[in-house]
């Protein structure tokens, strides 16, 4: 990495302020760390206690985006038992199909893949499924898709919420599917939402869908 502040993704959650002080970019005149420095630090001890599912997006995985790290997350548990799942079990599970299995059998091969893992553990970094965290879980069992833009949530946070709240994201419309979660400028999922006979919600519904369940 530039200034030689890190070498991979493995060193990110050991940096300090004294470290990053070596960089022109989180520099003050009298070569200490600055308040960029002070804000990446604190932006990183916040990430430190995330839910194993941003954890494994974190990692830029290919393939494994919000839904399936989800997915995942809450069928194996942790991400040890992620790396010694076979490709099979991988693909079993919902939203993760063969492709992402293999993705993931592939990046968990690399030696320094696995060192990242070890050094984040290390670091403190969330690495396994936190059941029943302290928020309700009033979307327990509902499915949710998410089309347009939303005006108090973005397109992970929206996952987030749902995901902390019990329920599950997905990125298509199907059967299986329990609300469409509609914003600005949808786009196709609508249509196939209202082919299929999904409940169309908007964000006030969803806030209060949110609230009591």
């Amino acid at each position: 990495m530039s200034d030689k502040i890190i070498d991979d993704e493995s060193d990110l959650f050991d940096l300090t302020a004294e470290k990053l002080s070596k960089s022109e970019f989180f520099q003050k005149k009298d070569g200490t760390a600055g308040a960029n420095a002070e804000k990446l630090l604190i932006a990183l001890e916040k990430a430190k206690s995330r839910p194993l599912w941003r954890t494994l997006v974190a990692l830029s995985i290919r393939h494994v985006g919000p839904t399936a790290a989800q997915s995942l997350a809450s069928t194996f548990g942790s991400i040890e038992a992620i790396a010694s799942a076979s490709a099979q079990e991988l693909a079993q599970v919902d939203g993760v199909g063969a492709t992402i299995a293999d993705s993931l059998i592939d990046w968990f091969s690399q030696a320094w893949h696995r060192d990242i893992i070890t050094q984040w553990t290390n670091a403190g970094v969330t690495t396994i499924n936190v059941v029943g965290e302290s928020a309700p879980q009033t979307l327990a069992g509902l499915t949710f898709v998410v089309t347009g833009g939303l005006v108090d949530f973005t397109r992970d946070g929206i996952a987030e919420v749902i995901a902390l709240h019990g329920g599950k994201s997905s990125s298509s419309v199907s059967k299986k599917t329990d609300y469409l979660l509609v914003g600005a400028d949808p786009g196709s999922k609508l249509a196939k939402a209202q082919e299929l006979g999904v409940a169309i919600i908007d964000e006030a519904q969803f806030k209060k869908l949110l609230a009591r369940g």
